[in-house]
């Protein structure tokens, strides 16, 4: 009787520990891939191409809207949750290409540490900033 009573805790206890792993790794999730904001300081108004971008921010873009004209809006996101519904971490990029296939202007940014470009010594929004064009 004894060893049944050992035996059943064994298992009750094993049962326990994999049933609060599965619930634990249940409850994770991520979407999008992770991607290098670092790589921003590198792109280069009219000379930067959608693939360079790609290779600056070790990562493909999760969405590329191409437009009519042959001009394109690429979204980098990477979110990443440890309870159902609530998100700890999100990043998001926005980037416009022009016709010609090359960077123009950071449309849109969150959680992007270097997003932030100066103008002269002023800090500002770099989807704020115009760059100026090359013909």
């Amino acid at each position: 009787m004894q060893r049944f009573l050992v035996i059943t805790r064994r298992m009750f206890a094993r049962l326990f520990v994999a049933s609060a792993c599965g619930l634990g790794l249940a409850a994770c999730s991520t979407t999008g891939s992770s991607f290098d904001s670092s790589g921003l300081h590198y792109l280069v108004p009219g000379q930067t191409t959608l693939d360079e971008a790609s290779g600056l921010l070790q990562s493909p873009p999760t969405d590329t809207y191409r437009q009519q004209d042959g001009s394109a809006t690429a979204r980098w996101s990477h979110k990443a949750s440890m309870v159902t519904d609530a998100i700890y971490f999100n990043q998001e990029l926005w980037l416009a290409f022009g016709p010609d296939g090359r960077f123009q202007r950071i449309v849109k940014s969150a959680n992007i540490p270097r997003a932030y470009m100066s103008q002269g010594d002023v800090r500002v929004n770099a989807s704020t900033v115009s760059y100026p064009t090359q013909p």
